[in-house]
Formats: structure tokens, sequence, C-alpha cells
């Protein structure tokens, strides 16, 4: 970063301390897996042992946020498990709020069994046990300075917007400067053509990989010009060959940065997380890019969505490197 963005950095740095960003979606219980190639129909595969990894596209953004030194709260659906596991006294160690959970006593906390190719492509089977229960659920009371949806349920992600979305519009609200975040990630088959305009019109972030986006695009059918004019800042990532981030007409090119990719699970969370993170700590939007390219190539180099998750001292130490 420029002297001048460090600058900011450290004046709005303390600021962020009383920042706070809510993430809505999944909690997940993650089993990874390196193949040679993923198996055709009617074929098996060797794997190496099973080994259990905290994750969850949503969890994993919120404790990115967390070790980055802001406020973070999870909003999701755990089942019986989820204290066993650890995963509970996990979370209260980073601080992260979890009041907003629901916890089944019938259904297992979901889970994704994850299958990574020598190509990095992916397969991934997913148990949605307590999921299920966000139709009882209700829309909370959201404060702070962000919610971020992530893959979860397409319709409570849905209700969450459209909440927020008329918050905006009430000016009495005190909390109608909530930003709105969204990211539809594997669940992008959830949402109708009329839940993901809905989506559209509502948020202020958008995040899409390339293979998402154009899902999107065939789902709405609608052109890239659409959604510039709709949604403020629109992120799509590329992998290895960076990401492009589309705002008032502008489109803003970010580079990967260059490390030692062991394992591609995660990398997305990461990215969302230091974006979001980069974003209330004051930072342009090329400067977010770079930061959330540069929090991605943390989580790439070990297997594990958050084995690897820097925090913000370390993140800025690499990026500054660059």
């Amino acid at each position: 970063m420029t002297n001048n963005s460090e600058d900011n950095n450290s004046n709005n740095s303390n600021n962020s301390n009383n920042k706070k960003i809510t993430v809505v979606g999944h909690i997940a219980l993650d089993y990874i897996f390196n193949v040679e190639e993923l198996p055709k129909p009617n074929t098996s595969v060797q794997i190496p042992t099973a080994k259990k990894y905290y994750g969850g596209a949503a969890c994993n953004v919120a404790v990115g946020v967390a070790k980055l030194g802001v406020n973070s709260e999870i909003i999701s659906c755990v089942g019986t498990d989820m204290k066993s596991s650890g995963y509970s006294n996990y979370l209260k160690n980073f601080g992260i709020i979890t009041s907003g959970v629901f916890h089944s006593e019938e259904e297992e906390t979901p889970k994704a069994w994850i299958f990574t190719d020598k190509n990095h492509n992916q397969m991934t089977f997913f148990l949605w046990g307590a999921a299920k229960h966000y139709s009882e659920i209700a829309v909370p009371a959201f404060d702070g300075n962000i919610v971020h949806l992530a893959t979860g349920d397409a319709k409570y992600n849905v209700k969450c917007a459209e909440y927020l979305d008329n918050l905006k519009k009430d000016e009495n609200n005190k909390n109608n400067n909530i930003l709105i975040s969204f990211d539809p990630g594997q669940d992008l088959p959830q949402y109708t053509k009329e839940d993901m305009i809905k989506m559209i019109d509502c948020v202020d972030f958008m995040f899409m990989n390339h293979y998402e986006y154009e899902r999107v695009l065939n789902l709405i059918d609608k052109d890239l010009k659409y959604l510039t004019n709709k949604i403020p800042v629109l992120v799509i990532t590329y992998g290895k060959d960076g990401s492009i981030i589309y705002s008032k007409n502008n489109k803003i090119d970010i580079p990967a940065y260059p490390t030692n990719a062991i394992d591609p699970t995660g990398a997305g969370d990461s990215y969302r997380a230091g974006f979001l993170t980069a974003y209330l700590k004051g930072n342009d939007l090329y400067n977010c890019g770079r930061v959330a390219s540069c929090m991605a190539s943390f989580v790439v180099e070990k297997v594990g969505c958050q084995t690897n998750l820097p925090t913000w001292d370390e993140l800025l130490e690499r990026l500054n490197s660059f």
C-alpha cells in the first residue's frame, strides 16, 4: 500500500474497533480431500485419512473478520454436535457473537465433504442437517455496519436483504445505514430468478467467482451492464488470475498474490473477509481488493478454510512486501 493508504489504515484502525460485521449462513464441519482426479460416475477413488476442519462459508468469513480485529457476529443453524466438536468453544475464544445461532436438538451440524483435484477443480457433498431450521428463525434486528449474506438458506437471505433494504428507506431508524453484502456461492441453485433479482436490487456488495457470475447472468437473463447499474460494488474472482471490481462505471483489476497454493478451499471466503474488513478500516476499493487477495494467499497455503488466517498486522507485512 502507499504511505497515504497506510496512514489511512492507522487512522481508521482504531475507529474500526467499534464496528461490526454480521455474517448470515452456514456453520459447517468440513472434511477436505485432495485427489488426483475427481471420480467419474460408477467409479471409486482412493482418499487419504479423513480429518475434520472447522468451516462453513459464513463462519469462514466471520472468523476471518475476527482474526483481522473487527467485531464479528454469526447468524446460523447448528446441531447436536456443535459443542462436542469443539466448534462452540472455538468461536467463543475468537470473541464471535453467537447469540443469533439456532441450536437444533434433533439434527447434526451441517457437514461438507470437499474433494479437490490436482488442477484445483472441486466437488462438494453437503449435509444440510440443522440448516433446515432457517425457516423457523426470525430475521434479527440487525445492528452494526455490514451484514454479509453468505451461503445458507436462499429464502432466508432474501428475507434478510429485504428487511435491511427497508431499513435504509426508514429515515427514522438509527440502523438505516447498514450495508448489505451478498455471496450466493455454491448455494446458487437454490435461488429462483425472482429471488436473485430481489437480492441484486437490495445489496451494496456482491461477490462471485467467475463460474457463479456466468450462472447468475444465465439465471436472470441479463448482462454485466445490468449488474453494474444495480450493484454499487460488484466483485468477480478468477482464482490465480486475480479479481475484478466494478463500481460506478469503473473497472479495477486486482492481481492474485503470488503464493504456494496447497488447497484452494476457503480462498473466496477469506477474500470476502479481507475485503469487507479493509472497507470498514477506510480503504479505497483498490486497496480493499489487494487486502482481500493477500488474505486469500494465506488460506490456500494450508489445508482448511480457517487453518492459516492472518492477523491484520501479519497481512499488512506481507502486503507491503509485494
